[in-house]
């Protein structure tokens, strides 16, 4: 009997429920985020550059919340062989946020939006703020001073000012070790007596300097035996022409013109990441090599 009522108490513990411990919870390593404002368009260009914790379970579903006055211009992954590479997605807007869901097969992310500046005469003001939806080790924001602006006011302290994007001058804000809920926000101001962006400021510049070797490059010492050659035909071709009309005593001493057919050529628009020079394809938001956002 006592062996009966102990396999009893077995079974009942073994079928019993168990909580379940998330094992595949989400952590990020690190978050990098840029602010760019009035650099490609009247309003703050806003970058998430996110890295999922090493050990993450792939696939990994991300819930990232922006605000919802953000207009999102892009959503990438980042894979190890072709660099960035746009990833489907889909959001929600509820309140002040909009909810963007991302399934990833890598261990990096990349968001980018446009969010409305707020402007009273010279005075810009921005507000930046994580709403922490999942713990970060290590948090970045990078504010990119736009040209011409005066009077910057951050605060929080930068660890370092230093040349970023274009030549600007970056402000790096950092802190680590954020919780899951944990809000963090940045307060940005300046003045600025212009209203022109950065990147028609900057002054265009070779992705690298052109040598005998560069792709489309043609080498006049290559083609002068050949224009040479050209005309030697082209004064033979007229000389016998004219000493035929003269054979056949024709009245009309008039040169007739040769058509020349020129081939149309298919003139193929080529971008160059502005960051490292690498050639990007037509479809390219993100430079493939370093992340960098590609100026069209």
């Amino acid at each position: 009997m006592r062996k009966l009522i102990m396999v009893l108490i077995f079974a009942i513990l073994t079928l019993a429920p168990v909580p379940v411990v998330a094992q595949n919870q989400v952590q990020l390593s690190s978050v990098s985020v840029d602010i760019w404002p009035e650099y490609d368009q009247p309003s703050v260009l806003t970058i998430y550059r996110i890295t999922l914790a090493p050990g993450t379970v792939l696939p990994a579903s991300l819930a990232l919340r922006i605000p919802s006055d953000g207009q999102i211009n892009a959503v990438a992954v980042v894979d190890p062989t072709n660099g960035l590479i746009n990833s489907p997605y889909d959001s929600t807007t509820q309140g002040k946020w909009t909810t963007v869901n991302i399934t990833t097969n890598t261990l990096q992310v990349q968001i980018e939006y446009y969010k409305p500046l707020s402007k009273t005469g010279s005075a810009r003001h921005i507000v930046f703020e994580w709403p922490g939806d999942y713990a970060v080790d290590r948090l970045d924001v990078n504010f990119l001073r736009p040209f011409g602006a005066d009077n910057v006011s951050l605060s929080l302290e930068p660890v370092s000012t230093s040349p970023g994007q274009d030549g600007l001058t970056n402000y790096l804000i950092q802190t680590t070790k954020l919780a899951q809920n944990q809000l963090f926000s940045v307060t940005i101001d300046y003045t600025r007596q212009t209203n022109d962006l950065s990147i028609s400021s900057q002054p265009v510049q070779a992705a690298s300097t052109p040598g005998a070797d560069t792709p489309g490059r043609i080498s006049m010492t290559g083609i002068i035996p050949w224009v040479l050659a050209g005309i030697g035909v082209l004064l033979i071709a007229v000389g016998v022409a004219w000493f035929v009309s003269w054979q056949r005593k024709g009245h009309d001493s008039s040169k007739g013109k040769k058509n020349v057919t020129h081939r149309d050529q298919n003139v193929e628009e080529v971008t160059y990441c502005p960051q490292c020079g690498k050639r990007a394809q037509p479809e390219d938001v993100f430079c493939r090599t370093c992340g960098t956002r590609l100026k069209r």
